[in-house]
């Protein structure tokens, strides 16, 4: 199969990506540490998740992106028959063409094996609300604060009687970090990926964090609206908040 390149892309680079990949195929460490940026080594190297035994590798496309970066797909086949395709993005450097970025592909948010309830049990009624399809956030009964993160007594009447309210699942981004580094093996494959923490103004401008989606080269904006989206579990986990932008409403407004 022939690659689909792109205008726009250097003759020399073409070369550069297709040996990039026979050589990760390879398993050859040395050579692929050399294409990567030097002052990314780390970070790249845990950000895809491949399987050990690799037979070969074939570059899919290869396209210009904005800020003099190029775009690969290279798909890789496994002994066993599977696949896996690897976006790495290029830069030109002064010693040549590195690695400046790597994730699997199709992008997909990571999921901790820790999602769910406290040990304690004390929030359990906010998952239950993302099992239910809602975003439940506390509420005092005596003087209606809004309470998040979850405490047992309201901070503003000292009341102890509080019910978890179902509220329209928008905000608006309060602030957001991208995060390029594998702090837990689910992150591995996943890399880099956006957390924002959005303010609901339903719920007295309380705060919850959630992975965005199709964040793959978006800067949110802070005060940029935001919808909820709830992520089921595959197995018999518990479901997770992510946060997707909500970029029709500025269109519109």
């Amino acid at each position: 199969m022939t690659p689909k390149v792109f205008p726009g892309v250097p003759a020399d680079l073409v070369e550069v990506v297709e040996r990039h990949g026979r050589v990760v195929a390879a398993g050859d460490n040395r050579a692929v540490l050399a294409d990567f940026r030097p002052d990314r080594i780390g970070q790249l190297i845990a950000s895809p998740s491949l399987p050990e035994s690799l037979t070969s590798a074939e570059l899919l496309d290869l396209r210009p992106e904005e800020g003099g970066l190029f775009a690969a797909r290279i798909r890789y086949t496994a002994a066993d028959g599977g696949q896996t395709v690897l976006r790495s993005r290029w830069i030109r450097l002064p010693e040549g063409w590195r690695v400046t970025e790597v994730r699997n592909l199709p992008a997909t948010a990571p999921r901790m094996t820790t999602a769910g309830p406290a040990e304690d049990g004390s929030d359990t009624p906010h998952w239950e609300g993302l099992r239910a399809g809602e975003v439940r956030v506390p509420r005092c009964d005596g003087c209606a604060t809004w309470i998040w993160p979850y405490r047992p007594i309201c901070p503003r009447c000292h009341g102890f009687e509080l019910s978890w309210v179902a509220v329209e699942p928008t905000g608006t981004v309060y602030s957001w970090t991208r995060t390029w580094q594998p702090f837990a093996p689910e992150f591995s494959g996943h890399l880099p990926f956006v957390t924002v923490l959005a303010e609901l103004p339903q719920a007295g401008g309380r705060r919850l964090l959630g992975i965005l989606l199709d964040a793959d080269g978006v800067d949110p904006l802070v005060g940029e609206p935001v919808r909820a989206e709830i992520e089921g579990a595959a197995d018999s986990g518990w479901p997770v908040l992510r946060w997707r932008l909500d970029r029709r409403e500025v269109r519109q407004g």
